[in-house]
């Protein structure tokens, strides 16, 4: 449980950060956005540089929030855990998008310039960021790894498989393994419900929530049934009659607001999608509806591919991860690893660190597995795997054209 804080007066949280530099990086249309990078210690010699890829919205290189009377740099934890490491860490201001004053996002947004941003575009703008960097003499020999989070996921692993500029492995959490329309449209089935209150209900994790569970007078279920509930009768929630709460009870009341929705993106609708949906745009919606989606072009991509992932996401589905593991299995494709954390959510319980001051599993688990990726045994792995893989192919396309060839050669 989070600890209650008895302050009167705002709690700023807060971490020491090694050297810090803000730079303005030039997108390709001419639009200019600024990025915070940070340095460890020994700024002369970065093995590697992680950029950040947003999730979905308005985003800056800060991202500071305020929840309650905490306040809170997202991207500080990151900055501080990567240069520990030795590794360089890079966040930016999606364009349109500057730091501002107004809790909880702190974000001024120019709406003219946000509404260029798109899947297409932010891909663009992720690769003028690495362009740059790389003409800094600095870093003109460090790896670069993106770490995407959520729709950063769909982002990170367009800009490997254009290959414009080189990226040597992926950090994905929150992964997104279907296209965005197909996400949403799961979010709104009830499935994505049952994920979210099972936690506070669903004693024996069956995906059922029954009458005594819901009713149970034990602190974890009085606390879901107030404040997600608002106290609402189990027979009220029960619109299947079954005496069970599952997804079809759910998807009874969320399913009409998924069809609206998609009234809304189709007449263009932006104040309403804006207030009640996400401070996003119908093009940006209906550009990502138009997607390939990550569970196919993940294949194409021969780097280092690393997916964290929480059981409890209630924002994608963990059966992505188990869909995408097996799409590299039976193609025979080895550069993929992915780690799944019991009791972990959409951003891997990333307030955790706010509100207790504490760093997840699911989090340590990203920041230790990039320490390995920069050791020159691991990158020569990953460039034997590479290797390795291309040989295969080759194998693999030589062993067919000799099967084409005895089908139309038959011996006698």
């Amino acid at each position: 449980m989070k600890k209650k804080i008895i302050l009167l007066v705002c709690l700023f949280f807060n971490t020491c950060v090694f050297g810090e530099e803000i730079m303005k990086v030039r997108l390709s249309d001419g639009e200019t956005i600024s990025g915070r990078l940070n340095l460890p210690s020994n700024k002369d010699s970065v093995p590697m540089l992680v950029v950040f890829v947003h999730g979905t919205g308005p985003n800056t290189y800060l991202n500071k929030r305020k929840i309650g009377n905490v306040e809170f740099n997202y991207y500080d934890l990151f900055a501080e855990e990567f240069n520990k490491r030795g590794i360089g860490f890079f966040t930016y201001n999606r364009r349109g998008v500057e730091i501002g004053e107004t809790p909880p996002y702190y974000d001024k947004i120019d709406s003219t310039k946000y509404s260029k941003y798109l899947p297409l575009t932010e891909a663009e703008d992720i690769e003028a960021i690495i362009s740059q960097l790389k003409h800094d003499k600095r870093f003109t020999n460090s790896k670069i790894a993106l770490l995407g989070a959520s729709e950063g996921t769909m982002i990170a692993s367009m800009v490997a498989d254009r290959k414009i500029e080189k990226i040597d492995a992926l950090l994905l959490f929150g992964y997104a393994n279907d296209n965005l329309f197909d996400i949403i449209k799961w979010q709104y089935s009830g499935k994505a419900s049952i994920i979210n209150l099972r936690k506070y209900f669903d004693v024996n994790r069956d995906n059922l929530i029954s009458k005594s569970e819901y009713e149970s007078t034990d602190s974890i279920a009085l606390l879901g049934r107030s404040r997600i509930m608002r106290n609402a009768p189990f027979e009220s929630l029960n619109s299947v009659k079954d005496s069970i709460l599952d997804y079809r009870d759910f998807a009874q009341m969320t399913t009409p607001y998924f069809e609206n929705l998609l009234k809304k993106i189709e007449t263009d609708n932006n104040s309403w999608i804006w207030k009640n949906y996400f401070r996003v745009t119908s093009g940006w919606l209906k550009q990502h509806f138009q997607l390939e989606a990550n569970k196919t072009r993940l294949l194409r991509i021969d780097i280092p591919i690393y997916i964290f992932h929480g059981i409890d996401d209630g924002n994608v589905p963990i059966e992505g991860v188990y869909d995408i593991q097996s799409r590299f299995r039976q193609a025979n494709k080895t550069n993929l690893k992915c780690f799944i954390f019991e009791g972990h959510n959409h951003d891997l319980n990333y307030l955790d660190w706010p509100f207790e001051q504490k760093i997840s599993e699911g989090l340590n688990s990203i920041f230790n597995i990039s320490e390995s990726l920069y050791s020159y045994n691991n990158l020569l792995n990953f460039e034997l795997m590479e290797v390795y893989q291309k040989s295969l192919e080759r194998f693999n396309s030589i062993i067919s054209k000799i099967h084409d060839s005895n089908l139309k050669h038959p011996r006698s």
